[in-house]
């Protein structure tokens, strides 16, 4: 077995994670939905980060200097972020950002004119959302004078939708444990962003307050590059008399006309510059940055052929779930030797130096968890109202997407990832609304996975990179009990989230909050109503451009796997046009430019004396991104830095 190579206590870290948890999930609740801000964004956490900047760049030094024998050790640190990232995924879009919308919206939203009364609410039990007029009222106006929060009206239907996602987490939790020597060991994924986590919760040997690393001139040019544009840009959000440093460049004006135009729309081809995705495409293979550039631009010109020929049928987004799927039966059966092994194990005694003697917890204790999480997860579903058949579908849909999404994460470091279709989307192109009934429709519709944007914050995607930084650091998983510990942070920033966040709904209502947050709620039930009142078959021709997706990708993966000199990876096909690519393309344009150019032009040397450089680049840009989040709480002046 590994031994640690960081050795003592690590009893100071729980608490101190524990108070950040709490501190980032109550922020989250105000920042986001009050408009200022994004504190939390993509995988890799902003405020998390934060923290642990300050841990790293204030809180050890100081202790260095006062008390040397008491500074945090490589060990403290790494469970700190452990603890800190993986709760990441409950207050914002992963987990419970939508819940509060959605239990909120059936009440509110119907009206004599849509009908939902006779249409939907048969099919929606009562306990799904809030029944209390008031507490809805409240909710969505906002508290009036001397009025208190109803918090009992939100226990039951907030307790279940919590209940579901922490079933999807937990089961998703013990995959991440399953596939972990498949992708560290065996296929040797990169793991981008643990490259900066890595040199953050890395301490010196010698005991100094710095490692070498942030002591290098190289690293605080960094800082500056991704420090000032922001800088620049927060002063000028403030007095505008200040000058500004623009980041996005529209380009409505170059393509005002069809078939043109589907460039700058749904999606649009703006170039945005991110200093932390261009210090993070400088760790990623060549392969996967051209790719993901390569395609998002083949994606959008797919969609000028669409906008020429008026073809309405078929879409880039239904490539993307046949090579989402192929995707996932690809990597089953290149993982098969070692899942075999896995379930070999798992029903073996226990042994010392068994196959899972180096994993955060026994491959038995992971495979039971598995298996009784699938079984809570279809099991509420089939509670809420679908029927067996398409619980079983919708559990095993969503496993896959999960697991996509911290595929993209572990291979090209995405800072944001849409998986680019939803369940609903899914389904009904497949079976149509008439196969699928009222009440599977409205479910698929009522959960949150039905928005996109819940793989942006994905649980598993951060365990997997947790389970890689613990590997790099070869420490002990299962000594310190990381994946209990997880999960106890992840329950904890729920407790802290729901009530931190409804607070902050409460006072102002959800009207006067971030719109399209609190849109979802009747978005929701609108798609089924519509469904209902004008039923629809099968899109046989969407079926179709699934099969061609599905074909090409793959060809992507013969040609990668057969050929040394293919230029193109699969991931960069398998993101589709969606927030995500739309947002990263352009920088990560930059950041696989300058690699190349330093790589051709000064060697390899050159390019690893230059890598404190790009994580600088990352730090500067997130350090000043959270200043400014942290003075709009003041301010009101709401501020977006990384990609979110």
């Amino acid at each position: 077995m590994k031994q640690p190579r960081a050795q003592g206590s690590y009893g100071r870290a729980i608490p101190l994670a524990l108070f950040w948890v709490a501190a980032q999930s109550a922020l989250y609740g105000y920042i986001h939905v009050n408009g200022l801000g994004q504190p939390i964004a993509n995988h890799l956490p902003l405020i998390s980060l934060f923290f642990l900047i300050v841990l790293v760049f204030a809180v050890n030094p100081l202790l260095c200097r006062a008390w040397p024998h008491r500074r945090l050790t490589t060990t403290e640190l790494t469970v700190v972020w452990v603890m800190v990232s993986a709760s990441a995924s409950v207050p914002g879009y992963g987990l419970m950002e939508f819940i509060f919308p959605y239990i909120a919206a059936p009440l509110y939203y119907a009206t004599p004119e849509n009908q939902w009364t006779e249409l939907l609410f048969p099919h929606l039990k009562e306990w799904l959302y809030v029944s209390d007029p008031k507490a809805v009222r409240d909710f969505w106006e906002g508290l009036s004078p001397g009025d208190t929060i109803r918090w009992g009206a939100w226990l039951r239907p907030g307790a279940f939708a919590v209940g579901l996602g922490l079933a999807f987490f937990f089961t998703v939790g013990c995959w991440s444990v399953i596939v972990r020597r498949q992708w560290i060991e065996r296929e040797r994924y990169a793991f981008p962003l643990v490259q900066v986590t890595y040199e953050l919760t890395h301490t010196d040997p010698g005991g100094r307050g710095l490692q070498a690393t942030f002591r290098s001139p190289i690293f605080w040019i960094g800082v500056g590059i991704g420090l000032v544009p922001h800088l620049m840009r927060g002063l000028h959000r403030m007095y505008p008399v200040m000058p500004n440093f623009q980041t996005h460049f529209p380009l409505n004006a170059y393509f005002p006309n069809r078939p043109w135009n589907a460039l700058v729309t749904n999606w649009p081809l703006y170039p945005r510059v991110f200093m932390s995705v261009i210090g993070v495409t400088y760790f990623l293979q060549l392969d996967v940055a051209l790719s993901l550039c390569v395609f998002f631009l083949v994606y959008k010109l797919q969609q000028v052929a669409f906008s020429a020929f008026a073809v309405t049928a078929i879409s880039t987004q239904q490539q993307v779930m046949g090579a989402v799927l192929v995707l996932a039966v690809a990597s089953l059966w290149q993982a098969r030797r070692h899942l075999t092994a896995v379930v070999r194990t798992g029903l073996s005694p226990p042994r010392a130096d068994g196959y899972d003697a180096d994993e955060p917890t026994s491959y038995r204790a992971a495979l039971v968890g598995m298996t009784l999480g699938f079984v809570a997860w279809g099991g509420m579903c089939i509670v809420m109202g679908m029927s067996v058949w398409m619980a079983a579908l919708f559990v095993g849909l969503m496993w896959v997407m999960a697991t996509t999404a911290a595929w993209h994460v572990a291979n090209a470091g995405c800072l944001l990832v849409n998986v680019g279709f939803t369940p609903w989307q899914f389904f009904t192109m497949v079976f149509g609304s008439r196969a699928l009934g009222a009440s599977n429709l409205l479910q698929l519709s009522y959960v949150r996975s039905s928005i996109p944007n819940w793989s942006s914050q994905s649980l598993m995607a951060y365990s997997a990179q947790n389970w890689r930084l613990t590997d790099m650091h070869r420490l002990d998983a299962r000594r310190l009990r990381l994946a209990r510990w997880t999960m106890v942070a992840v329950v904890f920033a729920c407790v802290v989230t729901f009530f931190a966040t409804l607070n902050s709904i409460y006072h102002g209502g959800g009207l006067s909050k971030t719109a399209w947050i609190f849109n979802v709620g009747q978005w929701t039930l609108m798609r089924p109503e519509r469904a209902l009142n004008n039923p629809f078959p099968p899109n046989v021709p969407g079926v179709l451009s699934a099969g061609l997706g599905g074909v090409v990708m793959a060809f992507l993966l013969f040609m990668r796997h057969r050929f040394l000199w293919w230029p193109l990876h699969p991931l960069g096909y398998a993101l589709g046009v969606t927030w995500a690519p739309a947002r990263l393309w352009f920088s990560t344009l930059i950041g696989w430019s300058i690699k190349l150019t330093v790589l051709q032009l000064a060697g390899f040397g050159a390019y690893r004396k230059w890598r404190p450089c790009f994580i600088g680049m990352i730090v500067g840009e997130y350090s000043m991104t959270v200043l400014w989040n942290l003075i709009g709480l003041k301010t009101g002046l709401g501020y977006w830095g990384p990609p979110s």
